[in-house]
């Protein structure tokens, strides 16, 4: 190692691999071209509106069964449904299915970009905003209209200074289901008795909190429900009612919907199947009646389905507006029937169709869209690309040249002109990104000469250790080629639960020493080992495909609550003699020590009880719940725990060993980092740390060497990760532990939060590498760090050259572009600042 300085290679090379992050993401995930400007009437003339005034209510994930199926709350809106009065449909949420990008996709009609699921986080960009561009709020404001909007202050964001009154609220402080909807509804009668708008937005968050927080299935959901029917029912009856109302139109739509673990932001059928109804008394003389509810659809399509981009030329048709420019929405033709002649439904079809016929023009300027350069090529009746939309608008062009006024020809040209802008819709939404080869190729580059950097000193260790380093490298190359298929990626657990299966193995068979020979738990370490991984594969089922399958966190516990606290009880007391073992031997500390421990478990009961109670139910500490005092907030309690364990930091920073030993500060922190990460976790989850603390007692006689370590370690974080429930979908992303503590919403702090809560069980396993590691000497810990960062720069540039090679791919932003964010956080976050920043701090108190 003397020959390569690996400590300033390492440091250069974990410079670079940000370095290189970056410029991929800045041509991976470029703004799309957009058309400037608004779109005007192109005569003096627009048709007839059969609405004036519209209320645009969004309720948060609203799956489409949460409204259509037999276990809905929405009674009142199913009976509008069997009058008439709702038109009732499925939308589909193209992914990214998260609040921003489709709220974009709904008022412009286009399809944003996947850059706004990052944006969607940091609540105070402004970067995304839809100030400049084409959207029906914008047309409204331009004819002299004025718009209210309450609810998820996204809208505020998108749409800076078009509102004449609002009032908006943050959309990611879930753990509140009531006051974020109360401060809509407060609105609401108000607003209702006005005159002054042409618009009135509400977008209710309830719903979606109460998702992330417990589920679909969550006893909170079919109340919520309710309290969103009573909002309908009371703006229904004010549109009979009051005068002025008489001519507006009712949206009632989910901005997306949630998979069955109550998140969001992936392709499930779940999350892409929100709910579409519009609502209006003059919908009853259409005679459009439906069953409602019906039997539920295992994928959720119900009724019919339209693109959610659909409702921006619907809108703008229904208050006659002119069509944004950048749509990609086709008119839903049930709402053609409020229109009484002919004439205008066509006008309606054709200025949509024209718009889109410019969108695709500017999209495609070397083809020619004239009837009779096209009508030879045409012979061969194409349907479908851009070959397709040629056909499909000669075709209208040569019905509405014939001058036919019959209703058998207006039929026929309703028809041609809807199949171009099907077609024209597709071909559209389908058009690959604007890609940036140069910054792709620039990014592979700068990770490649990461990578390289550190290459000799991963050669010189692994050459040093055959059959350890043979694991490591097999493992970094059939990690690689897993990414270039799009089903290894949305299964990428079961390659770790294989590899620590096959590692563990390993560990049992490899030749030891003459002590761990005679050692007993050394020869029951294997086998304890391998059960304790069976425990961990069935723990939370993840992925796509076994997602829904019964597993012991979602299934086995909740139905036996007894075993589940006897567990997580078990977890705390195992939590709290280490801490015992490792506080000084005094009363006091002891006593601090206990005292922490008991209003940790306190604060995770107390949370719980207000919003999983479904778990304590029949359970033994259900009398314990109904006694607990009920006056201490979470927020505070949970700002208790944290003030406790930020306390006992600093005894371990300014303290020894019971026995004066020097490691005392090392292992004193791996305490409190264990007990705040059993915060950070859902109550299902915290037995897993018990599982953990057996590994380590069993690879303890085990005499492992650095590489042994740091390969455990390391596929120790991959496999935790998975074994919490996480996978490579945005949907998995855990937010039910991101706003403890916390009594407003800061994106730092939540962004810390849900990092650690999603990621736990890798940091307990970067702290566990040092309690495993034989010494901390300086040549072992750039050994560590050399290996850590060559595996990481490895698979940064397996997934870009992935995503690369891929960017065509049917599956590119439902299932590469979230890997891709998943290796950044794995790389720069869970690498850089959790296992080189975080392990070298306990390295150095290691050896104070």
């Amino acid at each position: 190692m003397a020959a390569f300085p690996s400590r300033w290679t390492t440091l250069v090379a974990n410079l670079l691999v940000p370095l290189g992050l970056l410029a991929f993401s800045s041509g991976f995930f470029p703004y799309k071209p957009l058309l400037p400007g608004l779109a005007k009437w192109e005569d003096d003339a627009p048709p007839a509106a059969p609405f004036d005034k519209v209320i645009f209510m969004v309720v948060d994930a609203l799956r489409s069964d949460f409204v259509y199926a037999n276990d809905s709350g929405f009674l009142f809106t199913q009976s509008l449904i069997r009058s008439g009065a709702a038109l009732p449909f499925t939308a589909h949420a193209s992914s990214p299915t998260v609040t921003m990008p489709r709220l974009k996709a709904m008022t412009t009609g286009s399809v944003p970009s996947f850059l706004d699921v990052i944006l969607n986080i940091a609540e105070s960009d402004t970067s995304s905003t839809l100030a400049f561009q084409d959207t029906w709020l914008a047309q409204l404001k331009a004819r002299g209209d004025r718009l209210v909007m309450y609810g998820d202050d996204t809208w505020l964001k998108l749409f800076p200074g078009m509102f004449d009154r609002a009032d908006g609220t943050t959309s990611f402080f879930v753990s509140d289901f009531t006051e974020v909807d109360h401060n809509v509804t407060r609105h609401v009668p108000r607003e209702l008795a006005e005159s002054d708008w042409s618009a009135l937005i509400m977008h209710y968050l309830g719903l979606d909190h109460i998702g992330h927080k417990s589920g679909p299935r969550s006893p909170f959901m079919l109340g919520k429900q309710h309290e969103m029917d009573i909002i309908v029912a009371e703006i229904y009856e004010a549109m009979q009612q009051k005068p002025h109302l008489q001519s507006t139109l009712f949206v009632l739509c989910g901005d997306h919907g949630m998979n069955d673990a109550g998140n969001h932001g992936g392709s499930s059928a779940g999350e892409t199947s929100p709910a579409l109804l519009f609502i209006s008394p003059k919908l009853e003389t259409l005679g459009s009646r439906a069953e409602s509810p019906v039997e539920a659809f295992a994928d959720l399509q119900y009724y019919r389905t339209v693109e959610q981009a659909d409702i921006t030329p619907t809108l703008s048709g229904l208050l006659g507006l002119p069509i944004p420019l950048n749509n990609l929405g086709v008119f839903i033709p049930e709402l053609l029937e409020m229109w009484d002649h002919g004439s205008q439904k066509l006008d309606v079809l054709s200025r949509n169709a024209k718009q889109l016929l410019n969108t695709v023009k500017a999209t495609f300027p070397g083809y020619t869209f004239d009837a009779k350069d096209t009508a030879s090529s045409c012979s061969s009746g194409a349907d479908s690309g851009i070959q397709g939309a040629q056909c499909a608008w000669s075709r209208a062009q040569l019905l509405l040249q014939s001058n036919a006024d019959t209703s058998d020809s207006h039929t026929m040209i309703e028809s041609a002109l809807m199949q171009f802008s099907k077609i024209a819709q597709e071909v559209m939404s389908s058009t690959a990104s604007n890609y940036d080869v140069s910054r792709l190729s620039l990014g592979l580059l700068t990770v490649a000469v990461a990578a390289l950097l550190v290459l000799p000193a991963t050669y010189v260790v692994c050459a040093r250790s055959k059959h350890p380093g043979g694991f490591l490298v097999f493992l970094i190359v059939g990690y690689g080629l897993m990414m270039f298929a799009s089903s290894y990626v949305e299964e990428e657990q079961q390659f770790w639960y294989w590899m620590c299966s096959g590692w563990f193995f390993y560990l049992h068979i490899r030749p030891k020493s003459s002590r761990a020979r005679s050692s007993w738990m050394a020869q029951c370490a294997g086998p304890g080992l391998l059960l304790c991984q069976r425990f961990l594969r069935r723990w939370n089922q993840t992925g796509q495909k076994f997602a829904a399958e019964p597993d012991i966190a979602r299934t086995f516990l909740p139905q036996h609550p007894n075993v589940l606290w006897s567990l997580v009880i078990l977890t705390y007391a195992d939590s709290c003699v280490h801490l015992l073992w490792r506080v000084p031997r005094s009363i006091l500390a002891r006593l601090g020590a206990i005292i922490l421990v008991v209003l940790a478990f306190g604060f995770k009961l107390n949370f719980v009880a207000s919003d999983s109670p479904e778990l304590l139910e029949g359970s033994f500490l259900s009398s314990v719940v109904a006694a607990y005092p009920t006056g201490l907030s979470l927020v505070l309690h949970a700002r208790l725990v944290f003030f406790g364990l930020a306390c006992l930091v600093l005894s371990a920073l300014f303290s020894r060993d019971p026995t004066g030993s020097a490691q005392a500060p090392n292992k004193l922190l791996h305490e409190p980092l264990s007990l705040l990460l059993m915060t950070q976790s859902r109550a299902a989850n915290i037995p897993l740390f018990l599982v953990f603390r057996i590994q380590v007692v069993l690879l303890s006689s085990f005499t492992l060497t650095e590489l042994e370590v740091t390969i455990t370690t390391l596929i120790a974080q991959y496999m935790t990760f998975f074994a919490f429930g996480g996978s490579n979908a945005i949907s998995s992303v855990d937010l039910s532990n991101a706003y403890n503590g916390i009594g407003s919403y800061s994106v730092l702090l939540v962004g810390v939060l849900t990092f650690v809560g999603n990621w736990a069980g890798p940091i307990w396993w970067v702290s566990a590498s040092h309690l495993l590691r034989p010494d901390e000497a300086p040549v072992a810990r750039q050994d560590h760090a050399a290996l850590l960062t060559f595996h990481v720069a490895m698979s940064v540039i397996s997934v870009m050259a992935a995503c690369t090679a891929l960017r065509t791919h049917l599956f590119i932003w439902t299932v590469f572009s979230p890997k891709f964010l998943y290796t950044m956080a794995w790389a720069t976050v869970n690498h850089i600042a959790v296992n080189l920043v975080g392990g070298a701090g306990l390295a150095h108190l290691r050896s104070k």
